[in-house]
């Protein structure tokens, strides 16, 4: 299918001559297409436009993937009527008209995807190992750490890498018993992030500095050192729940090393075009950031699989292949045979997650981190139900990292 659109500002034709937008989630471009004309914007228009209104709703929902409200429909976006483009539109500017062109799913077979994403990784930590001294590893023992982990061994760095575990700042321990890694022979550090450091960035403006408040704790805390991280497997490399939705077929065998493939909410139908397969934020990955996590490297967070990931053709895919995350244990039983599976058992509590659901001590907070600057880009009610949350916070003594956010993001949208 090809459209041609007439744009409405000379700012779609400056943006689209730089711009191939295909695939919103991989580019920092937002359109908006009213009858037949089309806008496009980059968040950074957006978020400066004053006439640019955002929805009520970033009061209300965690928004865990900005731009988006709901991770799960990565077609709306905080911002009023502007969208991501489908995974398969694809928009070229041409002497003053665009063309919008539907791109065919299903074009690269399971077994192409399969062999480009191994080669491709590896040859992203060999470039790491090549090209980096004083290396960590950030270990959570997730089955992504222990890919990270295999190569180490498989190409002899062990030796000089050190293993860091991050610590449950509560409890003063371990998130995961780490008495197997030691039966191995493993030497793991764990570091704790404590209370002080959540309010830095809790007292802080910045929204996507406080929601990626760990990863910018880490790289501040280790920043002569490459920290190698395991981002982005479960997408990359096949062990996401996501999967199995988008196939639409669930998993049949028990006991699946992706927990939450056996608690999928069939009943919610799925949008193919703008359903999440991976999650691109603005600011929360080294290639996307380097000012801030240029030191903080990921072989599995390759831009160019994640590009190829919504025409992957799935179809005669078994679930249990997802389920049980039989691409990347492939790789690490290439990388070191059966040594490590004593260590893959079901997928790890994330290190955020714990941290996310305590709550911030109000009475350590800057009077700032509490107000709200109002202005007319959000919906009145919104703001006012969350003032009333921040009253009954000050009077508890503390308030969830939810609220604190879209405090942040509200006072951000100038």
């Amino acid at each position: 299918m090809n459209r041609t659109l007439i744009p409405t500002d000379d700012n779609t034709l400056d943006l689209l001559k730089d711009y191939t937008i295909t695939n919103g989630r991989n580019y920092d471009v937002l359109i908006k297409i009213q009858d037949n004309h089309i806008t496009a914007k980059t968040l950074q228009q957006l978020v400066e436009d004053p006439t640019c209104r955002v929805s009520s709703k970033i009061c209300y929902e965690y928004s865990q993937s900005f731009p988006w409200i709901d991770r799960n429909n990565l077609k709306e976006t905080v911002f009023k009527d502007w969208i991501a483009p489908s995974f398969y539109l694809n928009f070229k500017e041409n002497n003053g008209t665009i063309t919008v062109q539907e791109l065919p799913q299903h074009t690269i077979s399971l077994e192409e995807y399969i062999k480009t994403a191994k080669n491709r990784v590896e040859a992203n930590m060999k470039h790491i190992l090549d090209t980096s001294s004083d290396l960590i590893l950030l270990y959570s023992r997730g089955i992504d750490s222990l890919l990270l982990l295999s190569y180490l061994m498989k190409y002899n760095r062990l030796k000089d890498t050190r293993l860091v575990h991050l610590g449950d700042t509560a409890n003063q321990q371990s998130f995961v018993d780490l008495s197997l890694e030691k039966q191995l022979g493993f030497n793991i550090d764990t570091i704790f992030i404590n209370q002080n450091i959540v309010m830095q960035y809790a007292n802080q403006s910045n929204p996507f500095k406080f929601k990626m408040f760990l990863n910018h704790a880490l790289a501040k805390q280790f920043k002569n050192k490459t920290l190698l991280i395991g981002y982005d497997g479960n997408s990359v490399l096949m062990h996401k729940w996501e999967w199995v939705k988008r196939l639409g077929k669930p998993t049949t065998k028990k006991n699946n090393y992706v927990k939450s493939c056996d608690t999928v909410d069939w009943s919610q139908s799925t949008d193919l075009h703008h359903h999440t397969i991976s999650m691109i934020e603005p600011y929360g990955r080294n290639w996307n950031n380097p000012k801030d996590f240029s030191r903080t490297v990921s072989p599995i967070s390759d831009v160019e699989l994640m590009r190829m990931l919504p025409f992957v053709d799935i179809r005669n895919m078994d679930p249990n292949f997802v389920g049980d995350a039989v691409m990347i244990r492939d790789m690490i039983h290439d990388n070191v045979g059966d040594a490590l599976d004593s260590l893959i058992h079901s997928e790890t509590v994330t290190w955020l997650a714990p941290i996310l659901t305590q709550s911030v001590n109000t009475e350590l907070l800057d009077e700032t981190a509490l107000t709200i600057n109002i202005k007319r880009r959000v919906d009145v009610r919104g703001v006012t139900e969350l003032l009333r949350r921040i009253d009954g916070a000050k009077l508890d003594k503390k308030i969830n990292f939810a609220d604190l956010l879209s405090i942040k993001y509200i006072n951000y949208f100038q």
